[in-house]
This record gives C-alpha cells, structure tokens and sequence, in this order.
C-alpha cells in the first residue's frame, strides 16, 4: 500500500474525540405551563387586520419553549450549561440524553452563576446507581492562540451531537450579550473566541481540545458577521464546582465603587459642606 492511500485511510482524530464526547452532550428542553388557544380572532389595526389567538385563562398545557445544550461531568448526573438557559424559576427543566432507556429524564439546579453565566445541574435518574458518561474538564488556562478545538452541542435544539471545528481566535474576550427569552444584558469577560460554529441552541455545550478534555462552555456568537463565537473558560466552572461541593452553593464575591453626582439635593439630605462634586 502507498504511502498517499494509506494516509487518505487514516481518519481525522475528530472521529475519536466525538465519539468519546457526544454521549455525555445533553439537550435541556424548557417547559412552562401555557393558557390554552381555544381559537383566534382579528383585529383591526393601522388600516390593517392581525390575527390575534384567544386563550382560555382557566385551562392550561404544558409548551416547549426553549432550549439549550449541557454537559454531564461526572459520573452520577452533574451537569454544566449556561445560567441563561434555565434562568426563568417557573420554567420545567428535562435533560434529553443519547443513549439509553432513560433518554428524557427531569434535572434539577442546583446552582447558578449569574456573573459567569454557568449553571450546574443534577439529572434525577429513577436509578440512584446508575452512571452516566461524562466528560474530563480541561485547563482552560493552557489555551493558546491558534490551538484547534471542538464545539459540541444540539445546534437549533434540533440536531444532536452536532459536532464543528475550529481554533482559538481569541484570548480574554469582553462582550454584551442579550439572553434569547429575557432580552437581559450581560457583560462577560474572559471568554474565549473561536471560529467554532456555535448555532442558537449550542449554549451550554462544550468546547474541547484535542485530548477530548473541556476548556470551555458555548454562550453566545456574534449575528450578522463570519463565525465569531464566544465561550466561557471552564477554569471558571471548575470554581464553582468547588465551592457549590464545599458550601452547598456557589458564592460571588465582588469589589466595585460606586459614585453619585453631588447636587444641592444631596447636600442637604446628607448634610454637606459643598453642594457640588
């Protein structure tokens, strides 16, 4: 056999890493209880009509709206996304695994970092005993410009295990992010930009090197311009593992200073000497 046949034979280790990584890749399916559309009706407006759903207040059914990727870490069901992905308090949360009888069970959360955008759940199997696969987390500290990674998630919350290449594009990224269900504004620092794919519904999944090993969590990716996508570093995660094992919850120190315009107002409602600074 050539040397060119034999190398065109050789498959590339994203084959490897993918089917090491996939299993562990979950797709979280967000649930609220809606009113009932009993029909719909139209309405008038601006010289034009719009149809316009009537709901029966007095009923109501439970409705998919939204969705996101995560991943399982250790063996009895912890799992890592975004704080953004189960963010609404009312919502119901399922975990929609690979493989296995159990493919849709409920998780619960156990801890959310809002200045990082993490969360770490916990997957209720009905089996106490049963082990998951799961993923080794990385150190996302060793990353290195140009270094190629692997972007693993439920793209649209439609296509599981879709699996992209790419690089490390960027180092200590700062952006402002909008959630999709809330419109809130975010400021993340820190993150990775890679020219990974990442689709809506890829929020949450992983990001790993070529030894298979996580070094980031998919949050957000920039509309409108030529794959650029953010992650957040799975050091950060890692923390928060730590302290939600040692304390039962994630704390979130800060130190900041804050500042207000000194008027006549506030001269005389703090008693000042001056009423200007």
């Amino acid at each position: 056999m050539s040397l060119l046949s034999q190398a065109t034979m050789e498959k590339s280790p994203v084959v490897s890493i993918a089917k090491k990584v996939c299993p562990a890749v979950i797709n979280i399916v967000i649930s609220k209880d809606m009113p009932v559309v009993e029909g719909f009706y139209t309405m008038p407006f601006g010289g034009q009509e719009y149809i316009v759903p009537k709901f029966d207040k007095h009923s109501k059914q439970k409705i998919k709206v939204g969705g996101g990727s995560g991943f399982i870490v250790t063996p009895d069901g912890v799992v890592l996304t975004n704080a953004h992905v189960v963010e609404d308090p009312d919502a119901e949360y399922m975990a929609i695994l690979d493989h296995g009888e159990d493919a849709k069970l409920p998780i619960k959360i156990l801890a959310r970092d809002r200045i990082h955008d993490i969360a770490i759940l916990k997957i209720n199997a009905k089996d106490s005993s049963k082990e998951f696969p799961y993923i080794e987390l990385g150190d996302s500290s060793q990353l290195e410009l140009g270094e190629d990674v692997i972007a693993v998630g439920y793209a649209l919350g439609e296509f599981r295990n879709t699996v992209s290449t790419g690089v490390v594009s960027g180092l200590s990224r700062f952006i402002q992010a909008q959630t999709g269900m809330t419109r809130h504004t975010e400021r993340l620092r820190g993150l990775i930009q890679t020219d990974a794919a990442i689709n809506p519904g890829n929020s949450g999944g992983p990001i790993v090197n070529m030894e298979g090993k996580v070094v980031g969590i998919s949050t957000a990716v920039v509309f409108g311009a030529q794959n650029i996508g953010f992650a957040i570093p799975v050091n950060n995660a890692r923390l928060d593992l730590e302290e939600l094992k040692k304390f039962g919850h994630v704390r979130q120190p800060f130190f900041g200073v804050r500042y207000i315009i000194i008027d006549e107002m506030v001269q005389k409602q703090n008693k000042l000497p001056v009423g200007y600074g």
